[in-house]
């Protein structure tokens, strides 16, 4: 072999190296919008800048997150779509909010579902985790960790609730869900779909007379300025997860995307626990800005629950996909679980 055959072999193969050697070292700086409705001085606006800072000191600045709060990138539905396009590259959403790309999802918010956190934990994490991240996956998502919104509960204007028969012909806001909307129309109630952003001039103008939501939200939110009456029914128990789009994920290099996991659903204990401590010292705050409190007692919380009953199998025959397969897992969980 020439010595010009050589040398250009020699400069071939360092160009090789060069190319696939360091991947770290010459990926692209990558930047990521990432949105939530939920507004500074959260749980999730925390959680959301601890993986911000995490990240971008583990790529040393190779990776930066943008974190946009408060519905900045639209309603949950509007950032859902944005990170399935691509245009938006990861965000913090509700399980209900998911559930428009990932029917299946709706199962889990069936009202009084679980038994305890403890039981809902369990089978979020050791049952449901693998089932939907594929299914997120088949939907452009790339599933990260489940996080938590906590129990829902009912905020009014105009008169308490105490009974499922005390929310007939009332317009409550209801969230974008086939199985929110089929439990109010259910128990009497006149759902109204809202997207967050809006709830309160719909509560302001008389649109709506009520909500369902944790006392976090209705805090962070400030929808406690439009009702007088909170109704503790722990109907919903809603999680949350952190997600990317699959079409950005899928063009990072190998050490990108471990950065961006980092410890996966590892995440999800710290989460739920920042949302929970604060549970009583929230409803604190909603009695300090003049809203009623309304606890219910064992009965009076059954007759909700009695109120749901059914529906878990309608909302599976409703949904169709892999929702019988995910609702055996949920029952089996559950089993596993216990209480």
């Amino acid at each position: 072999m020439n010595s010009l055959k050589k040398a250009a072999i020699t400069t071939s193969l360092a160009a090789l190296v060069f190319v696939n050697g360091d991947v770290s070292s010459q990926a692209k700086d990558v930047t990521l919008k990432v949105g939530t409705v939920a507004p500074s001085g959260t749980p999730w606006s925390d959680e959301l800048y601890g993986l911000k800072r995490r990240i971008e000191k583990e790529s040393n600045k190779n990776i930066k997150l943008k974190v946009y709060l408060g519905g900045q990138l639209g309603g949950e539905h509007e950032i859902l779509q944005g990170i399935q396009r691509g245009r938006i590259q990861g965000g913090g959403l509700t399980a209900t909010a998911l559930a428009a790309a990932v029917p299946e999802l709706d199962l889990i918010e069936v009202p009084y579902l679980f038994d305890s956190q403890k039981q809902a934990d369990c089978v979020l994490d050791k049952h449901l985790l693998e089932p939907f991240t594929q299914l997120f996956a088949e939907k452009g998502l790339v599933f990260v960790t489940w996080a938590e919104n906590g129990y829902r509960n009912i905020g009014t204007k105009n008169k308490p609730i105490k009974t499922p028969g005390d929310l007939r012909g009332v317009k409550i806001r209801a969230q974008e869900s086939k199985v929110h909307l089929a439990y109010w129309k259910k128990i009497g109630a006149s759902p109204v779909p809202i997207a967050v952003p809006e709830v309160l001039p719909a509560l302001q103008t008389g649109v709506v007379e009520g909500f369902d939501q944790t006392a976090l939200m209705t805090l962070a939110a400030e929808w406690q300025t439009s009702i007088k009456f909170y109704t503790v029914t722990e109907h919903i128990y809603q999680p949350a997860a952190i997600v990317y789009s699959k079409s950005f994920f899928d063009g990072l290099t190998p050490d990108q995307k471990k950065i961006l996991m980092g410890d996966g659903n590892g995440l999800a204990p710290r989460a739920r626990r920042a949302v929970r401590r604060l549970s009583g010292q929230l409803i604190k705050a909603l009695e300090s800005n003049n809203v009623q409190i309304i606890k219910l007692s064992g009965g009076e919380k059954a007759a909700f629950k009695n109120a749901a009953s059914g529906l878990a199998e309608q909302m599976v025959g409703q949904i169709g996909g892999k929702s019988s397969m995910i609702y055996a897992k949920i029952k089996a969980g559950k089993a596993a679980c216990g209480k």
